[in-house]
């Protein structure tokens, strides 16, 4: 019996989807690859992996896919994680460093300042600077540098502001013609990790409780994909985007 292969992220807000994965014992069935949401891409598009939580910046970039499953990476207001952080008010920024691992934020960015905040920054990777002026950040390091930043500019919550519609940052995608089975059981691994964030033995400080139960949004509704789709018509009409986003 073949054995399926599947990347996603180890971040705080996948921790439903990975330690459901290791609760329905699917660790057995699977050989899965954990690591930063570029490579989530990278790896299915290499075809070095079947089943892949995917950024939903790099889904044009793919050979022939599918989204799948009943479950997303997303947020319905203030996400907490991905931000734009800044020593200045936004009027006095001229340069944002972008993250190297989002392309997905680092697009939406870029769509917010031209389309939410009319704004034409320049666009810049430089991770050996510690402490930019300005710059964008994703995941859980965003807890660690938070404060070091008086202006701070969740872009979930613009993206809401600017569309009416939640965000959806990553979604599960196969290559064509996986089994059904393997996804129900997937869905059925995140809704039993779900129920592990809930529970008084998860062992998660009170902050990541809240962060998980209110501020990710995880079903893949019909709005999530109204957004995911204008998201992606708004990448693709962008006229100058930042080199290797």
């Amino acid at each position: 019996m073949k054995k399926y292969s599947i990347a996603l992220v180890e971040y705080l807000n996948t921790l439903p989807f990975s330690e459901g994965i290791k609760r329905t014992q699917l660790e057995s069935e699977f050989n899965v690859f954990r690591v930063i949401p570029s490579l989530c891409a990278e790896l299915l598009g290499q075809g070095k992996v079947d089943i892949s939580l995917c950024p939903i910046g790099a889904l044009h970039d793919l050979p022939p896919h599918e989204v799948r499953g009943n479950y997303c990476i997303g947020a319905d207001g203030v996400v907490g994680t991905v931000v734009l952080l800044s020593k200045v008010p936004m009027e006095q920024i001229t340069a944002v460093r972008l993250d190297d691992h989002s392309r997905t934020s680092n697009v939406l960015l870029q769509i917010l300042a031209t389309r939410l905040w009319d704004k034409e920054w320049t666009y810049y990777r430089d991770g050996d600077k510690e402490s930019p002026e300005a710059c964008l950040m994703i995941g859980d390091k965003v807890f660690l540098h938070r404060d070091d930043y008086p202006y701070r500019y969740d872009l979930a919550a613009a993206w809401k502001e600017l569309t009416g519609l939640p965000m959806v940052f990553a979604v599960w995608i196969t290559r064509p013609g996986i089994p059904e089975t393997l996804i129900s059981k997937l869905d059925e691994a995140f809704e039993s990790g779900f129920e592990f964030v809930k529970s008084a033995d998860s062992g998660l400080e009170p902050w990541q409780t809240d962060y998980l139960l209110h501020y990710i949004s995880y079903p893949l509704d019909s709005a999530k994909r109204e957004a995911m789709e204008l998201y992606l018509s708004w990448a693709a009409s962008l006229e100058a985007a930042p080199a290797n986003l």
